[in-house]
């Protein structure tokens, strides 16, 4: 049964049992879709101006914007695997090696094709997952960063030991792409763009989602003080293993892209420490739990990352690590805090008291 009952401010719908509420003043739901418009129109935009303004085939451009989707590919399960656990972690491109590994191997002996990979890479990261869960409730501080650290420099040394299954530098070759390629190199790395977009929004609605439940609202009791959920009832230890266990399936699914992206996968490409500094550097220059911060932050790391590389050659990492870090040190609510500054009102609630005359 389908049931509609207006409240102020909102729209609530009763079906099939539950019950639905729809925000429908405009200050809960414009800037957010002013947002993804801009954010769907910008990969056009640039293509539009390099081809029709300087008659330049935007390849490079587009790949950045595909490096960008990455970073909030793996930044935005990281978020809530911190948030939940209460644990930096150190090793969440260990996920996305396992992830890139298993479609890639998959694809190449099996055959198998990119939608078949996908649920395979996911359950495989989070089956691994599942069995290092226990290390967010044994360890913590500096003995879980260790931990998680050492994960993807184990998992290097297995890719050169075992060459000939992992392809050690090479990688492996001949994995199946996403689609089949259209003839025009530019078009397929436009699709490939919006590809990546594709699955970088859909993390920060499941994020997004999951941090305005309930279970969300344990998740950051949790992240305040452990002790404290465990005075309110909250079963800690479930939702430590279920948070880092689907959020690392999350991270794979990252490499189960790159894999079918690039046709193939070299694991310590992506297993080096640059990488997970950028993702680390990602996370927090996006603003303390600002899950839509990291869109900004991800696509303000790549561009610079490309501009530096372009510039200044082999100086390149070592100009843009002091730019991020002057960043971190100057902006400590990171990019969205400059948001929360102008526009506090949205982001800090008030308790009006109606006093008797």
């Amino acid at each position: 049964m389908l049931k509609f009952e207006t409240r102020r401010g909102r729209i609530i719908i009763h079906f099939l049992g539950r019950k639905y509420e729809w925000i429908i003043e405009p200050r809960y739901w414009r800037n957010p879709i002013i947002g993804l418009i801009l954010w769907l129109l910008l990969p056009l935009l640039l293509y539009s101006i390099s081809t029709v303004v300087f008659n330049y085939q935007p390849i490079a451009l587009m790949s950045t914007l595909i490096f960008a989707n990455l970073l909030i590919m793996m930044a935005t399960p990281f978020n809530l695997q911190t948030i939940g656990t209460g644990r930096l972690s150190f090793g969440p491109h260990f996920f996305l090696a396992v992830g890139g590994y298993t479609a890639a191997l998959l694809s190449r002996n099996l055959g198998l094709s990119p939608t078949l990979t996908l649920p395979a890479a996911f359950i495989v990261g989070a089956i691994i997952a599942l069995a290092l869960s226990p290390i967010t409730i044994i360890s913590r501080g500096v003995y879980y960063v260790l931990i998680t650290m050492l994960l993807p420099f184990i998992l290097s040394e297995i890719t050169y030991w075992r060459s000939d299954i992992f392809g050690a530098e090479t990688g492996i070759p001949n994995v199946e792409l996403l689609f089949p390629t259209t003839g025009n190199v530019t078009l397929d790395v436009m699709i490939f763009v919006y590809v990546s977009l594709t699955i970088a929004l859909a993390f920060i609605f499941f994020v997004d989602r999951t941090l305005r439940s309930r279970y969300g609202f344990m998740m950051g009791v949790i992240n305040e003080d452990e002790d404290v959920a465990l005075s309110y009832g909250i079963n800690v230890r479930q939702i430590k293993i279920i948070t880092f266990t689907l959020t690392s399936g999350a991270m794979a699914v990252s490499g189960w892209f790159l894999a079918h992206y690039q046709g193939s996968f070299s694991g310590p490409v992506w297993l080096m420490p640059s990488f997970l500094i950028m993702v680390l550097l990602t996370a927090t220059l996006a603003g303390k739990g600002a899950i839509y911060g990291v869109v900004i932050s991800a696509y303000f790391v790549a561009t610079l990352r490309e501009v530096t590389r372009i510039t200044l050659g082999e100086l390149s990492v070592v100009v843009l690590f002091l730019i991020l870090l002057t960043l971190l040190y100057f902006l400590r609510e990171g990019f969205w805090g400059l948001y929360r500054k102008r526009r506090y009102r949205e982001y800090e609630p008030t308790i009006k008291v109606r006093r008797r005359v």
